[in-house]
């Protein structure tokens, strides 16, 4: 057992609360004992400390005196859920799909776990499966380099700036200028790349030229060097020589990494710098920029590829997507076709096939998912939607999954066209907006793993049919419920205790959780708790009847209750010899009267009466009993009674003095309506506590009630 303290905490100065796990704790009590507090205090405990001081505390207390501020202490439970009203309003009515994501709440149940680990499984092998092919991230970087070159307008290169100067001719093609012939040693047998280069690097020389002085030696130029400045300065422009640098580098790189045939690479080489061959060059740039460009389109879909992310629905594509990253041979036969992009090429097609034959198999693990997962679905929408028939809900629930680990719940009428019903709060009424809530509440704490379930008053708004409704299913044996949890249920309502204690309905309903019921009582800020058993529970006419009959019990409380007795079992009661000679004794009349307290009661019914009650109180005549109960003796009862037998004496006092009565009636009808229903029994229930050992009235009632009667 489980022992919490809770101190400080508005109208609790102390109570000590005791939570037996694995079972539902009955916490039973009037208004205004301070359960809902207790509720607050335990969330706040475990989710939010520093609001319990802000929320909590006391009035007139000061949040510096530290020995009065809330505090709740031997709080074991790590995960804690509270139903109450700010979780009907805030939690599920405000939202149409009820909560954030109703998959986890209704859906997430373990049963589609292990085919889920399994997909994640394959999935994990399928994102290996292509991306780590040794070859394909180099390759995509030279192409980087291409394509900063080239622009590509449908199957041919831009012919713009630097690009449009190379095809005219310009950037290369030394030998075919005689004025250049005393630079062959420079250009001649050289590596295209460096001949670009020192090309650029003269290119350059003639913009250091000052004064036609050499920027070398500091002597004046010769006329030919003058011409061929001109020359250079003309036919190798800077963009040119940029770009056939930048073209030849491509190529060499390109060629270096078996990329591209050397044979390619040499065609291109003739045709720089040649103006004859300027349709050729920009064929054979075309070409390749084609070829570049579809393996690059290529090798960025297996890139892009994520199985990870692959859905059910996108698997009805993918032989056709992954067909897509197969790489074709014939578009690639000039330029890459080379053993190292062919070696790629069937490496890439082997590895297609084998993701083909993986995705059946996920394929086949997805569909195994959607069936099990649809089986939950539809099991989880009969079983809320057999509460809501045995409850009297004209209202389907609607659950559908709704992407990956993500679903859409709603409400729909029975019988109605209508699809959903769009605002729950405005369509539901009280009693069902908190028997719905109550079930849902159900299913996310399961879902959260909650160790300890607060319930605040869950079920005292509805009527009969859906309290057993609601608590039927909410500790259900065969179902996702809360059976064998550790639930804190606090109520004023006593129908839970005639049912589940006195009533045995766990048992009765195979049910397998404990129930455990406790009477709480605030006395001056104090909880007191105490137990409730099956024999506390009493039919009102046995109940009634006992207590009249036993001689121990002060004869007021005795008289009032064998009152009682005689409503209960005697048809035209009010009319009896015996409850006419009580109703007298009641009012203290020492001439017994008719219901107008003036006109003499019969002689006869005056005897009989008489007869009947000498019989059942300890063969007292009336005169004995009057005696017992005068004034002075129901106002020491007051004084020294408990509280059952203080509110009985009030009771009778009040009947005696009809002033007093009708002055508390109209300036205390709160405590006037309280004291009034101890003497009839039409707001009993058939079962009640035994309220000799069952009974709490609030504090500032006696005070009320003492001050009436301090003038008597």
């Amino acid at each position: 057992m489980i022992n919490l303290v809770i101190e400080n905490c508005n109208c609790i100065s102390h109570a000590d609360i005791s939570i037996e796990p694995n079972c539902l704790n009955i916490k039973y009590g009037m208004n205004g004992t301070g359960k809902t507090t207790i509720g607050k205090a335990i969330l706040l405990k475990a989710q939010d400390e520093q609001r319990l001081t802000s929320t909590l505390l006391p009035y007139g207390v000061n949040v510096e005196e530290q020995d009065k501020l809330p505090k709740v202490s031997n709080l074991s439970f790590q995960k804690i859920k509270v139903f109450n009203d700010g979780y009907v309003s805030q939690k599920v009515l405000a939202k149409e799909n009820f909560f954030e994501n109703p998959y986890m709440i209704f859906l997430n149940t373990g049963e589609c776990d292990n085919l889920e680990a399994k997909i994640e499984e394959l999935l994990i092998k399928l994102q290996g499966t292509i991306h780590n092919i040794d070859g394909l991230e180099e390759l995509q970087d030279i192409f980087k380099t291409y394509f900063s070159i080239f622009k590509l307008k449908g199957n041919s290169i831009a012919k713009t700036g630097g690009v449009g100067e190379l095809i005219k001719g310009n950037g290369s093609g030394f030998d075919k200028y005689h004025e250049l012939d005393s630079y062959k040693p420079f250009y001649d047998k050289r590596d295209m790349k460096d001949v670009a280069t020192w090309a650029n690097w003269r290119r350059e020389g003639v913009e250091r030229v000052v004064d036609d002085q050499c920027p070398f030696c500091t002597k004046k130029l010769p006329n030919e060097i003058e011409n061929q400045n001109t020359l250079i300065e003309k036919v190798f422009k800077k963009s040119a020589l940029s770009t056939a640098t930048a073209v030849l580098d491509y190529l060499k790189k390109a060629g270096d990494s078996g990329f591209v045939s050397t044979n390619a690479i040499n065609e291109i080489e003739n045709f720089i710098g040649d103006s004859s061959k300027a349709s050729e060059l920009h064929a054979a740039l075309s070409r390749l920029g084609t070829e570049t460009q579809y393996l690059s389109n290529k090798i960025e879909h297996i890139f892009q590829f994520r199985p990870m992310n692959v859905t059910h629905e996108q698997l009805e594509q993918i032989d056709r997507y992954l067909e897509e990253l197969k790489i074709s041979k014939t578009i690639i036969d000039k330029y890459y076709c080379t053993p190292a992009i062919l070696g790629l090429v069937d490496i890439v097609d082997a590895k297609v096939d084998e993701l083909k034959e993986n995705t059946r198999k996920l394929k086949n693990l997805f569909e195994a998912h959607e069936k099990k997962l649809n089986k939950i679905v539809e099991d989880q929408k009969e079983d809320i939607n057999e509460f809501l028939a045995l409850a009297g809900f004209p209202y389907e629930f609607e659950l559908k999954p709704d992407g990956e680990k993500k679903a859409t719940a709603y409400l729909k009428p029975s019988d109605s066209i209508v699809e959903r019903v769009t605002n729950p709060s405005d369509h539901l009424s009280w009693g069902e907006k908190n028997a719905f809530s109550l079930v849902m509440f159900m299913f996310e704490a399961i879902s959260e793993e909650a160790d300890l379930i607060v319930l605040d008053d869950p079920i005292s708004s509805f009527d009969t049919n859906k309290k057993f409704a609601v608590i039927r299913r909410m500790f259900d044996n065969k179902k996702k419920s809360f059976r064998d949890k550790t639930v804190l249920m606090l109520t004023h309502d006593l129908q839970p205790i005639i049912d589940y204690v006195k009533g045995d309905f766990f048992n009765r309903m195979g049910l397998t959780t404990q129930v455990n019921a406790k009477w709480l009582q605030n006395e001056n800020g104090r909880i007191i708790e105490q137990d409730i058993e099956a024999a506390d529970l009493k039919n009102v006419v046995e109940l009634t009847h006992n207590i009249f009959k036993e001689p121990s019990y002060q004869m007021h409380v005795r008289i009032v209750n064998y009152r009682k007795y005689i409503e209960l079992t005697v048809t035209d009661c009010s009319n009896s010899p015996a409850y006419q000679v009580l109703s007298n004794l009641i009012h203290g009349r020492p001439q017994a009267t008719e219901n107008d307290g003036i006109t003499p009661l019969d002689q006869n019914c005056f005897a009989i009466g008489c007869a009947e009650i000498k019989a059942n109180l300890d063969g007292l005549d009336y005169g004995e009993i009057l005696s017992l109960i005068s004034d002075e003796n129901l106002k020491n009862q007051i004084s020294i009674g408990d509280d059952y037998i203080k509110v009985i004496a009030f009771r009778l006092l009040f009947e005696r003095h009809e002033t007093l009565f009708k002055e508390l009636r109209k300036k205390e009808p709160a405590t006037y309506k309280f004291i009034n229903e101890t003497n009839h029994i039409e707001n009993d229930y058939v079962f009640q506590l035994d309220p000799l050992k069952f009974y709490s009235i609030p504090s500032f009632y006696l005070q009320k009630l003492s001050a009436a009667v301090s003038s008597l």
